[in-house]
């Protein structure tokens, strides 16, 4: 099998979808698969991977996917399948790609783009839930109905959680065709970063977006300090809320106990992770969480929101509820106290994950 991967997010960019496309790729090369990868971002590390990597030139956005189409276009001439990494930036070209070529086409779906960019940028205030209910105008509109397009055109449609399939099962595909594959971390530890014998650390990641819940996470750190001396917040990640939150935690006074360490490589993540005492997720909207499941691999105690795909291998005593100071409050508070490590189930390995994607994309070939 020749293999495309079309990819909107490559490293040194961070995120589950970025150390996804790398893990994958190294370990489906390994089986023998020859994998090429185009890129969405200028900036991408051609050491992380060692097939073939193009990656666009240019830094102006129309010209640079107009590149990226022509990348896709050409380096699908020479493969069996095309994977696209999400519905819309890189599932819009790899569909047209598909049906120029009349190529096989599979997409990745990892959470609803139009929602995240409504909430961003053109003022939706629904939650995810309410947003897939009610009808939708101008821009966001659009990207629902592209989302919808390119899911139903593809052959497969590949999501990382029970809660994503259905989901996308609502953007009116059907569910026959949508295969869950849980999402895996490479199972390595790594060496924590030092830190003072008396502290003790809170830490969470993620892009800093509403839906990610720092606020509220911040208010009940700050709160926990009458009960857990020297409890300190750790905040890994970058984005448009940042600056609130900065401005929040001052108001707060709490900067000695909240730090904002800005987004970091994915091995300097993993430290600060591992040196956790509890990491703590809280967010309204997730599709299958890769730094929570990285969390789990270093052996360091979680609790998170019941959104999305946690509770999928979350223990229930260590869910709470999206936004509940009380109940979040009650989990972090007990987990510090009393060390609760889990495991993963088996299907989150990556051998697991990588049979099940192999299979997917084998079958669609022989279909083709």
């Amino acid at each position: 099998m020749k293999l495309l991967l079309a990819a909107d997010i490559f490293p040194p960019q961070s995120g589950g979808p970025a150390t996804y496309i790398v893990a994958l790729a190294r370990a489906l090369q390994e089986r023998g698969v020859s994998v090429r990868i185009v890129s969405l971002n200028p900036q991408s590390d051609k050491t992380a991977v060692r097939c073939q990597l193009s990656a666009v030139g240019s830094h102006h956005k129309l010209f640079r996917y107009l590149e990226y189409l022509w990348l896709i276009f050409r380096e699908a001439k020479k493969s069996d399948v095309l994977y696209a990494m999400g519905p819309v930036n890189a599932g819009v070209p790899g569909c047209i790609v598909s049906w120029v070529l009349q190529k096989p086409f599979v997409v990745k779906v990892v959470g609803d783009y139009a929602w995240e960019q409504g909430v961003q940028r053109f003022g939706v205030t629904d939650d995810i839930g309410a947003f897939q209910k009610k009808p939708a105008y101008g821009t966001v509109r659009l990207l629902q109905w592209t989302q919808s397009f390119v899911t139903r055109r593809a052959a497969r449609v590949i999501v990382p959680c029970r809660y994503l399939k259905t989901l996308v099962e609502g953007w009116g595909v059907d569910g026959k065709r949508i295969c869950v594959v849980y999402n895996a971390p490479d199972g390595a530890r790594v060496a924590p970063v030092e830190k003072p014998a008396s502290e003790r650390w809170v830490v969470s990641a993620g892009r800093l977006v509403p839906w990610k819940g720092m606020r509220a996470l911040i208010d009940v750190v700050h709160g926990l300090a009458d009960s857990v001396l020297d409890v300190r917040l750790k905040i890994i990640g970058d984005g448009p809320e940042r600056a609130r939150l900065q401005t929040h935690v001052q108001n707060m006074q709490a900067g000695s106990r909240v730090e904002f360490l800005g987004a970091l490589p994915h091995d300097q993540t993993l430290a600060y992770v591992a040196a956790a005492d509890v990491f703590a997720l809280n967010s309204g909207y997730e599709g299958l969480s890769h730094v929570l499941l990285e969390a789990v691999v270093q052996g360091v105690p979680v609790v998170a929101s019941r959104s999305g795909g946690n509770p999928e291998f979350m223990p229930e005593d260590q869910l709470f509820s999206y936004n509940q100071r009380d109940e979040m409050c009650a989990r972090i508070l007990a987990t510090l106290k009393n060390t609760k490590a889990i495991s993963l189930p088996d299907v989150f390995t990556i051998v697991k994950m990588v049979d099940r994607t192999q299979e997917i994309l084998n079958a669609v070939c022989r279909k083709s």
